[in-house]
């Protein structure tokens, strides 16, 4: 009997580091899955406050295991550009990361700081989602 119960011990710990490996690899792999947000900065928005929700979001996508995943402010670097002169992208290593990732509480209440802020964005940005290509 004790030789049954350490057999059934190491075969559920086998099974559960394979499992525990298979999330690990999920969530740090390489995005396949990307949003871009193309935009100026509208009035009432400034750089700084949109970077703060930004990283705001990214801390709890990272609290919740996704590391690779989340958003990333960029600017133009001159001055000249006619139009677009921010953008941010989201990525995500699957379409189920993105969803358990927006579907999860914590992240749902970091996301409604950053509603009034985006809804003045959405109304000026080009956005597209995009997939990896093979």
């Amino acid at each position: 009997m004790k030789q049954f119960l350490i057999s059934l011990s190491a075969l559920w710990l086998l099974v559960s580091l394979g499992m525990s490996a298979s999330v690990q690899a999920q969530q740090t792999a390489t995005p396949s899955l990307k949003s871009i947000h193309l935009f100026d900065m509208p009035a009432g928005v400034t750089e700084a406050q949109l970077s703060a929700l930004i990283s705001e979001l990214n801390t709890v996508i990272t609290r919740l295991g996704y590391s690779n995943a989340g958003y990333t402010l960029y600017k133009v670097e001159r001055k000249g550009a006619d139009k677009y002169s921010y953008f941010f992208e989201g990525n995500w290593p699957n379409a189920e990361a993105y969803q358990k990732i927006h579907d999860d509480k914590s992240f749902q209440e970091a996301d409604k700081k950053l509603g009034t802020v985006y809804e003045k964005i959405k109304a000026v940005e080009l956005y597209r989602r995009l997939v990896r290509v093979p």
